[in-house]
């Protein structure tokens, strides 16, 4: 292609991207409009949050006609697109890091100090000042608002003692006990008049849990009398209950291995014993993490099924649950049980709080206007809109409307008399177990303000699992989560002082990187007609040129000579993606692996720190190394019956052509998708294949919920989508010449000895293929424990890709992630030049 014809086509070609730019089909700004950037999560008030929102434009545009200095509000609505977006804040965190965050977001309360204590939200203090003079009682002051909710978005560095603002509170959960009176009252737990009595301590809880459970034939629990974690209560709430606290007072030691806390662990492990063993009371629940219901909200609801006694949850039960489908179902609503002889101490707790809040990010563009919607978000009128829109939507269809509690102490009053006290359709039941959980928010104790608590949480449930499954004792598991969360502390608290890696001259670095790659590709491809000839004085003659004219070929004139500029064309999307999109982050991996890097804040060279605190620190390291080898058994098996099926598949019969669309079809479902589907048919009570087995008289496992099992289960789902490499098996069989098996059945041989002795033979190019591809993506499994079993149990499926996310996007250790990307990096390197390297000896290309 001549050079005036490539520009040319290149012309047209961004003449057509122009064309087609979305951009200019927008309207340009109004004079006066401001846009401000919201992100929350979806749920069912989405639709009736948009329309407070749409009165909040509107309002605007009415005060801008009468002082056109006001600036007219357009807000632009996002979603954290999460299942969790506490625990994976990856839309937030890339929109900080790539300078375009939201201007407002609701986060979760008591992840705000951790973001906080990096700098990633705006201190509030002077927005809050403004607010100290207006009367309303829905206005932005701390005395309008629950203390417990005003406290937890309040954060104190402790090393600088500087404190601040960081969150206007909104919603809010705590936590009681539910029981089914019914049950209680079938297994004698009654009073003098007869009716339902829950436990009044610990010691009566575990006598009732034992006695109200019950299980079939096989030793399956088929009614649950009550399981500490079944529900959300977590060792955080039987922790405060026993009087123990998980941080000091102070902020600087993580004291989860405490008397108390040790003491409140050793309950919850008896408990479940007495139940049989936590993987019983994990299968009932048909989850693989402890604290998960076992089923959606609604119908299907254990408790609501009258399959569960008593379980300790939130306040969101209510309208989510027992308001819908809990009509018909006989319950009750009670303060927790604590400890024998714990009440007369102080700083026990019969519940806990949680809730979300308004927040400013740090890097907001609009941060008044993001103040101005986050006021009228928290006042009385925005949730009026919410409410009466959400009452006439769930009235539509029969339902009952439940508002969400509000950290604004009046807003939740008034809310409970406008729908709950004055409403004669609410039952008494729900009226009355409304009001306790109302009651409780104010004397109930948050989750520690620490800019580590995300790990904090993980590492109570982390220990909790390892204590209820018998792997270490109570103590054992609490040290050592205590000092996993006391060496993050100590992190977060005296940060590295290392130079801070001056990412000015890192475009520059990589432009005269690129410059050098393709200086040493033009003079390696080059190098044969630079070569200087033969010497004459040779004895030997021939003709050099000649010799080498099937390297000389092509290289001989300019290095964009017309027999390669199609080459290059054709390759120069991939080349141009590669240098704008995967090149630069390669480099910025390699640098940041040797930094102190959050994302949010400058990087700092460490030198070899992450690397060994990779080795000698980390100690989920070798585990997670430990269970990703382990999914390496997937691969044969997987090759194995995909080429099973290519085989029968290659057979001429009639149809075969839609046998193989069935055989392809589960290679192409989405992964999350077969991943939901699989859950349930691994569920140990109503799963499918369990069922199947008990059909034939096979007692099945618990699968996911079973450490010994999860990861088997998940290999046995990898053979479900077999399909994918029968189609490379296919390929290959069809390239095996016919005469080579007409010959062997002329000398005799049988089937056997033809897939021996020709099949596999001609077949060890797609083997070796199938074996690389395969390793490479067995070594970074992550969706299948993402989205089936969370990590768990007790880290089972924690597979090393699952590791490194966790490490980059909920615990913002960037630096330390990247290590953990180079290590798999080489890791899978050096394995393919092995397979490389021993391939000569087993791989036989036909010639």
């Amino acid at each position: 292609m001549k050079a005036w014809k490539f520009i040319l086509l290149a012309l047209a070609v961004i003449a057509l991207l122009w064309l087609l730019n979305p951009e200019r089909a927008i309207e340009r700004n109004e004079p006066g409009l401001v846009e401000i950037v919201y992100l929350a999560e979806s749920g069912p008030e989405a639709g009736s949050v948009e329309e407070a929102m749409r009165d909040f434009e509107a309002q605007s545009r009415a005060a801008h006609q009468e002082n056109p200095a006001q600036p007219i509000y357009k807000i632009i609505k996002g979603q954290t697109a999460s299942r969790d977006p506490t625990a994976d804040p990856t839309r937030f965190l890339v929109s900080a890091a790539g300078g375009m965050p939201p201007d407002l977001i609701l986060f979760d309360r008591y992840a705000v100090s951790e973001w906080a204590a990096r700098g990633a939200f705006t201190k509030l203090d002077d927005f809050v000042a403004r607010e100290s003079s207006n009367p309303a009682l829905d206005a932005i002051r701390p005395e309008n608002f629950y203390k417990s909710c005003w406290d937890e978005v309040i954060y104190e560095n402790p090393t600088t003692g500087g404190r601040g603002i960081y969150g206007i509170p909104e919603r809010v959960d705590d936590r009681a006990l539910f029981y089914n009176k019914d049950l209680l009252k079938r297994a004698g737990f009654v009073d003098a008049n007869g009716e339902a009595q829950p436990p009044r301590t610990w010691e009566e809880l575990e006598q009732m849990a034992v006695k109200l459970t019950e299980h079939d034939a096989r030793g399956r629990i088929t009614q649950l009398g009550f399981a500490p974690n079944f529900g959300n209560a977590w060792l955080y709430l039987y922790s405060w209950m026993n009087g123990g606290q998980v941080m000091s007072d102070d902020r600087r030691h993580c004291t989860l291995n405490s008397p108390a806390v040790v003491q409140a662990l050793e309950w919850m492990t008896r408990v479940y014993d007495s139940l049989g063993g936590a993987q019983k009371e994990f299968a009932f629940e048909g989850t693989a993490q402890s604290g998960q219901r076992s089923a959606p909200p609604g119908e299907l609801d254990l408790f609501v099924q009258g399959k569960v006694a008593m379980k300790i949850d939130g306040y969101w039960t209510f309208p989510e649950v027992l308001a819908q489908y809990g009509q018909n179902l006989n319950y009750a609503v009670t303060l927790p049980p604590l400890p024998a002889g714990a009440a007369d101490k102080e700083n026990n707790a019969y519940s806990w709080v949680s809730g979300w809040c308004y927040a400013i990010p740090s890097t907001a563009r609009q941060k008044e206007g993001a103040w101005e919607l986050l006021k009228f978000m928290c006042s009385q009128h925005a949730r009026e809109i919410i409410g009466e829109s959400e009452r006439l939507r769930l009235q539509s269809i029969g339902r009952i409307y439940v508002p969400t509690q509000n950290a604004n102490r009046h807003i939740n009053e008034w809310a409970f008399h406008r729908y709950i006290a004055s409403d004669p359709a609410i039952p008494a039941k729900l009226r009355d177990g409304i009001k306790l959980l109302n009651d409780l928010i104010d004397t109930s104790p948050f989750r520690p303000v620490t800019p580590v608590g995300q790990l904090l949480f993980t590492e109570q449930k982390r220990a909790t699992e390892n204590a209820i499954f018998h792997k270490m004792s109570a103590q054992e598991a609490l040290n050592e989560s205590t000092t996993v969360v006391q060496d993050a502390l100590n992190r977060a608290l005296s940060p590295a002082r290392g130079v801070i890696v001056p990412w000015k001259y890192f475009l520059t670095i990589y432009f005269l990187l690129l410059v050098g790659a393709a200086v040493g590709i033009y003079l390696w491809e080059t190098r044969i007609y630079r070569a200087r000839a033969p010497s004459r004085k040779r004895t030997i003659d021939y003709d050099y040129e000649q010799e080498h004219e099937f390297l000389i070929k092509g290289t001989r004139s300019s290095y964009l000579r017309s027999q390669w500029a199609g080459g290059w064309l054709c390759a120069s999307p991939w080349i141009i993606g590669f240098i704008l999109f995967t090149g630069g982050p390669i480099l910025f991996a390699i640098v940041a692996s040797f930094c102190d890097y959050d994302i949010l804040n400058p990087a700092r060279f460490v030198g070899l720190a992450n690397y060994r605190w990779m080795f000698t620190r980390d100690p989920l390291f070798w585990k997670v190394i430990g269970n990703t080898l382990y999914m390496v058994i997937g691969i044969p098996l997987g090759m194995a019956l995909s080429l099973a099926i290519a085989l029968l598949l290659n057979l001429e019969v009639r149809g075969v052509a839609v046998w193989r669309t069935f055989f392809y079809l589960p290679s192409i479902v989405p992964a999350v998708a077969s991943s939901i589907l699989w859950i349930w048919i691994f569920n140990p009570r109503i799963g499918l294949l369990n069922n199947v087995l008990a059909a034939f008289g096979i007692h099945g496992p618990n699968w996911l919920q079973d450490e010994h099992t999860s990861k088997i289960a998940l290999i046995l789902m990898g053979l479900w989508s077999a399909g994918g490499g029968m189609i490379v098996w296919l390929a290959g069989l069809k390239g095996i010449n016919p005469s080579y098996y007409e010959a062997a059945a002329l000398d005799g041989a049988n089937a056997w000895q033809r897939l021996r002795t020709i099949t596999l033979p001609l077949l060890t190019p797609y083997i070796f293929f199938n074996l690389i591809m395969g390793l490479i993506a067995t070594l970074q499994i992550f969706t299948q424990s993402f989205i089936m079993t969370q990590g768990g149990p007790i880290d089972s499926t924690l597979f090393y890709a699952y590791h490194l996310f966790n490490n980059a996007f909920r615990f913002l250790q960037m630096g330390y992630a990247s290590a953990l990307g180079w290590f798999l990096f080489l890791a899978v390197f050096l394995l393919t030049l092995l397979q490389l390297k021993l391939s000569k000896r087993w791989v036989h290309y036909e010639e």
